[in-house]
């Protein structure tokens, strides 16, 4: 698969992740868990979840883990490509650098109760923040893809 293509892939899927996330916080599946991160329904990642919100939750977090690794690839083959001083390597490294923030802010939205953040305010704050990182990563690979096709097109090929 053409890297600007497969770049297109993990931005779309990004996209449907920040949906998946959005619903597993409307149904409320967010903390069916039992507030353990990475564990849900004592196994890892809940390979056997107990419930449909416990799978809802389980299914944001394999979605997860899967455009993670998706990024880290695709920035890997943007290195080897078009080298690290090119826009669009820069633009999905901006990416995989806010990858492990968003990591983070995932793990606390489940386990902030836990860690005594469970009023009202830090709960939203967690929240609010944990979505915000994750538009900007979506953002930063909604750049680095347009840019990549227009690179496709500068090149004597049209788009069109």
């Amino acid at each position: 698969m053409r890297t600007s293509r497969f770049a297109a892939a993990t931005t779309v899927l990004t996209f449907v992740l920040l949906l998946v996330g959005v619903f597993t916080k409307e149904v409320g599946a967010d903390l069916t868990c039992g507030m353990r991160w990475p564990l849900c329904d004592g196994a890892v990642f809940g390979l056997f979840p107990a419930n449909l919100p416990s799978a809802v939750e389980w299914f944001h977090r394999l979605l997860a883990l899967i455009v993670g690794v998706l990024i880290l690839y695709l920035l890997y083959r943007l290195w080897r490509e078009r080298g690290p001083d090119d826009r669009v390597t820069r633009a999905v490294g901006v990416a995989v650098v806010l990858l492990p923030f968003q990591a983070l802010l995932g793990a606390l939205t489940v386990t902030k109760a836990r860690l005594g953040l469970n009023s009202l305010l830090a709960g939203a704050v967690i929240s609010v923040t944990h979505y915000a990182f994750g538009v900007a990563l979506f953002t930063a690979l909604v750049i680095g893809t347009v840019w990549a096709y227009e690179s496709v097109g500068g090149r004597g090929r049209r788009l069109g």
